[in-house]
């Protein structure tokens, strides 16, 4: 939780992290939710690796990051869509709330995810 007493706190912009098993994967995903304005900026790590536990025993993938900006209140149509489009039974997709940031920055993630320019 961020800290109550922080100026301009932007605790409504949200940074969401993305699995996905290719970067062909990734990049459909990430120009599907930009378009949709459900995220403002999504940003692709190629190759990462990740070792997790799945169906009893540990795994190990070369797999591709996306790193997400959208608000509070565009973020269940944002899962909703990457779910739709995404290849994993179970994806990883998980948000972190925002506690610091440039206003500047902050204020173009809102207009760009309600379409306000």
């Amino acid at each position: 939780m961020c800290r109550a007493e922080m100026m301009n706190q932007p605790d409504d912009i949200l940074v969401v992290m993305v699995t996905a098993a290719s970067m062909d994967e990734a990049t459909r995903i990430s120009e599907g939710v930009v378009k949709a304005r459900l995220a403002a900026c999504a940003t692709t790590i190629p190759t990462v690796q990740s070792m997790y536990w799945w169906e009893g025993k540990i795994a190990s993938e070369r797999e591709s990051m996306i790193v997400l900006k959208t608000t509070r209140s565009r973020y269940p149509e944002l899962e909703n869509m990457i779910r739709a489009m995404h290849s994993y039974k179970v994806p990883e997709i998980i948000a972190v709330q925002t506690c610091a940031g440039s206003m500047a920055y902050v204020q173009w993630v809102r207009d760009e995810t309600t379409g306000s320019t």
